[in-house]
This record gives structure tokens, sequence and C-alpha cells, in this order.
């Protein structure tokens, strides 16, 4: 009887759908470069990055992210408005792939890692001789978000993505983690075999 019951629910199994399928995954890679839009320190901050990572069966990726800002925003509170604030956020990224076979679908990640601010002297000032603080910040992030992506090609996929940036303990000049931390917004590109 024991051995019925379990060879009937075993066929029943089998056609149970998985993330990672019924046997061996179907493993993808990618590259995607992206730009994010976020508030640090008061101003608006532009950080390009690029990433890269697996897929496993078009639903779940794990990759690698490094992404640095570019926008020399004096961070308020600063007296000098020669210096700027720096910053760069690397980590690990995964994303779950909601309906990757539509066109347009959903994707939730995640994102956690390292982070570090300083400050440094604006390339308008580079001639003058300015004191800037040679110390640094790290801190520990974590970013939850949204994306819609769309299936451009075989080979591209676009998206577009929100997110909010937690950060750990910050302590920089006159700046804390409430300085780091917000929403984020970014765009990107993701090309790979899928």
């Amino acid at each position: 009887m024991c051995l019925v019951a379990f060879t009937a629910s075993a066929q029943t199994n089998e056609n149970v759908k998985t993330i990672f399928g019924n046997g061996k995954p179907n493993l993808g890679y990618f590259v995607s470069p992206s730009c994010q839009f976020g508030e640090i320190a008061g101003s608006t901050a532009i950080l390009p990055g690029i990433g890269a990572g697996i897929i496993f069966n078009n639903k779940l990726s794990l990759g690698l992210n490094y992404k640095f800002s570019i926008t020399e925003n004096t961070p308020t509170g600063e007296s000098d408005n020669r210096l700027y604030l720096h910053s760069q956020f690397a980590g690990l990224k995964g994303e779950y792939s909601h309906w990757p076979e539509k066109v347009v679908h959903l994707n939730f990640y995640m994102e956690a890692g390292a982070g570090e601010i300083e400050l440094d002297l604006k390339d308008a000032y580079e001639l003058e001789y300015v004191d800037v603080p040679s110390e640094d910040a790290w801190f520990g992030f974590f970013e939850p978000g949204l994306a819609v992506e769309m299936n451009v090609w075989k080979y591209i996929k676009i998206s577009l993505t929100g997110g909010y940036r937690f950060v750990g303990n910050v302590s920089y000049n006159n700046l804390t983690k409430n300085d780091i931390m917000g929403f984020t917004f970014s765009g990107l590109i993701k090309v790979g075999l899928f």
C-alpha cells in the first residue's frame, strides 16, 4: 500500500515546476552596464556602474556589481565648496524574474555589499593647494528593489529599477548614515546568453 502511494506521489511531483527545473539547470550569463541616480549628502548623485553574473533557468540570477559617483557635489554642511563627496559601492546582487518569457516582466532584486565615501578636490581647483582630508569611511549597504525589464532581443534586455538603499553606521566629518540612505533609480542594459 505504501509503495503504491509513494509511486503515485512521485509521478505527480515530476510535473511540479521549480526554479531549477526538473533536471540539470539551464545556465546563462550576462554583463550589465548601468547608471543609478539617488540622493547622497543632500544632492543628486549619478553613479555609473558595471555588473556581471550567471542566470539559472532564466529566472534566478546572481552577480557582482560595482558603481561609483561622477558628480562633484559638495555635501551639505561642508564649508569648503572646492571639495566634493566621492562614493563607490561594490557587492552581490540576486534577482528573481517573474514571467521572464513575456516581453515586459517584473524582477525583484536584492543587492548587498560595502560602500566607501571620501572628500576629494573638484577638477576645477586641481591647480590650487587645498588641504583635503585623507581619511575615508567604509560601511555596509543593503538595497532591495523592483525592476521593470523588457526583452529587446535574444541577447539584450533593458531594465528600469527603483530601490531603497539602507546603510550601516557611517561617521565621516558631519555625515551620518541618513545622508547616504535613500531611494535609488537606475537604468541598465543586460547583454548575454539568457
